[in-house]
């Protein structure tokens, strides 16, 4: 696939923002090709071409990008080419999921706070207002996922 410049800077500019999360830049810059893509989808060769990275960063970053579930793939019958695709066929799953993640965090957290000595009140005031918008906000996603699908019709 041969790249325009408006779709490499946009590339880019995923790379950098997953980079800020902590990732390594090409597993961003790998989510940006396959969302610019005009088949949604590539093969690894052309990832590395597309990309000018070599085989072994494209192996590790698809391999994160799978045990993330992030990234599937596929093979065409007759072809021996896997062919990586974004994972986007439930996005309401795993947001649910997330969420879990967010609960579990939550619960983490007030385990911390049972146990915080009381000295640090500052340091305990800002947990547990954390822990009051974590709480907040599991409790108002249901609401906002009603009103998204009835505004959907």
């Amino acid at each position: 696939m041969e790249v325009n410049e408006k779709q490499k800077e946009l590339i880019e500019r995923i790379g950098v923002f997953y980079e800020r999360k902590g990732m390594q830049p090409l597993v961003g810059k790998i989510i940006g090709l396959l969302l610019v893509h005009e088949q949604a989808e590539a093969a690894f060769d052309e990832i590395i071409e597309t990309l000018g990275v070599s085989k072994s960063a494209v192996s590790n970053a698809l391999t994160f990008l799978q045990a993330k579930n992030y990234v599937i793939y596929t093979s065409k019958l007759g072809e021996r080419k896997r062919y990586f695709t974004l994972k986007s066929t439930d996005w309401k799953a795993d947001f649910e999921q997330e969420l879990e993640h967010i609960a579990d965090i939550q619960r983490f957290l007030e385990e911390v706070l049972a146990i915080r000595p009381g000295e640090t009140q500052e340091f305990n005031d800002r947990l547990r207002d954390f822990c009051d918008f974590l709480e907040f906000f599991r409790n108002e996603i249901p609401s906002l996922f009603e009103r998204f699908k009835n505004q959907r019709g």
